[in-house]
């Protein structure tokens, strides 16, 4: 029986193909900001740009292949991982190729060398989707970063201008990265303790729930920047009127505000998740738990909660990526965190530090996705596991 042609992946696929042809695949400048001169791939990575292409032509031959042996896909899979790493590295090699000298001092990677790593990551998406063994997607995801990482520490991407930014910031590249992550995680863990009892108030206690849901629904429709200006005045007037807020480092600047802001919105998604799961519990489980004479905390802990669970984490996932993507705003009010080096490389026309701060704030938003959806998909292998084990 004829099969169609996974029509979305071997378009992402042709679309880096043709991205490999860009006239702008890396450029060299004299500095951050100067004279540009871009390069395309084959001036500038040789021999590499051959491997690259011939990669890429063998990944559409595989999806094209891949619905008449489903097994294609997952070489598929594997492929553009590897092309994904290697256009990284290959980037930082091709300095050899290129020869810098006292009026062009840097290379980075340009627009077409971008277009590649989208389409490319599109391609392996959309594979991915048709794969039933998540393990060997995230082996395929591993495989990349294990490539770069080697790369990193051999030294091998150090004259890239990005990574050429990295070791001028290093110190306060990783000071800044622990006060965004901890800002995130503080938000959505006070957002977790606050928010699900709010959500199970909401639910039970009606004219309550209204306001509480009002009130985050009134915040949420407010801009984050807004938000946190809006928060910054009592703030400030409070603190200046009582020294007591000083010592503890409350202000109408900096993390305060920042905080506040985001917790607003961490509570609307965690107790608007818990408020809608309640409301689709079967009454039967409710009544049962009732007739053993269990109260309304033992039924919401030790029955509401477990049912409940996915989608709670759902709100919790969703919370968490505002979360990180908010902390960057607090650059604006004094915080810091990687929103700081994104204000100044906007400031300073510097599009390599900008990058800088978004791949690894793109990596925790991957990475703590996976891990709390890894949660949910580990407690139900426990639950099946006990069912079968008390069978």
């Amino acid at each position: 029986m004829y099969k169609k042609i996974d029509i979305a992946s071997f378009l992402m696929a042709l679309l880096a193909l043709t991205s490999l042809f860009h006239r702008s695949f890396l450029f060299k400048g004299s500095a951050r900001i100067g004279k540009r001169v871009p390069l395309s791939a084959p001036e500038s990575l040789g021999i590499y740009f051959y491997i690259l292409l011939f990669l890429t032509i063998l990944l559409l031959v595989f999806i094209f292949l891949k619905n008449k042996r489903p097994f294609f896909n997952y070489i598929a899979v594997l492929i553009a991982s590897l092309c994904f790493a290697l256009v990284i590295i290959f980037s930082g090699l091709s300095i050899q190729n290129i020869g810098l000298n006292e009026e062009f001092t840097r290379c980075s990677m340009s627009i077409g060398s971008y277009l590649y790593l989208t389409f490319i990551f599109l391609a392996k998406i959309k594979c991915a989707d048709s794969i039933s063994s998540k393990g060997f997607v995230i082996f395929s995801t591993a495989l990349s970063m294990l490539l770069i990482s080697i790369a990193f520490v051999l030294g091998l991407l150090d004259d890239l201008s990005i990574f050429v930014e990295y070791k001028n910031r290093k110190q306060q590249f990783h000071q800044e990265l622990l006060n965004h992550l901890n800002m995130s995680v503080k938000v959505v863990l006070t957002g977790i303790l606050l928010g699900i009892p709010l959500g199970w108030i909401a639910y039970y206690k009606h004219k309550t729930g209204r306001i509480i849901l009002s009130i985050l629904n009134t915040l949420e429709s407010i801009p984050a920047l807004a938000l946190i200006c809006v928060i910054m005045f009592p703030l400030a007037f409070l603190s200046n009127r009582f020294s007591v807020l000083q010592s503890m480092g409350i202000s109408g600047v900096g993390a305060t505000p920042v905080f506040l802001a985001l917790l607003c919105y961490s509570l609307f998604q965690i107790v608007h998740s818990v408020y809608g799961a309640l409301g689709v519990i079967d009454k039967k489980y409710i009544e049962i738990a009732q007739g053993m004479g269990m109260t309304k905390m033992q039924i919401f802990f030790q029955i509401e909660i477990p049912i409940i669970f996915p989608i709670i984490i759902s709100g919790i996932r969703v919370s968490l990526v505002s979360s990180i993507l908010g902390v960057t705003i607090g650059a604006y009010v004094g915080f810091g965190g990687l929103g700081m080096f994104i204000l100044q490389g906007i400031t300073g026309f510097a599009i390599d530090l900008v990058l800088l701060v978004t791949f690894p704030i793109m990596f925790m938003i991957f990475f703590f996705d996976f891990l709390l959806e890894g949660s949910v998909v580990l407690l139900t292998k426990i639950r099946e596991y006990r069912g079968r084990f008390s069978l």
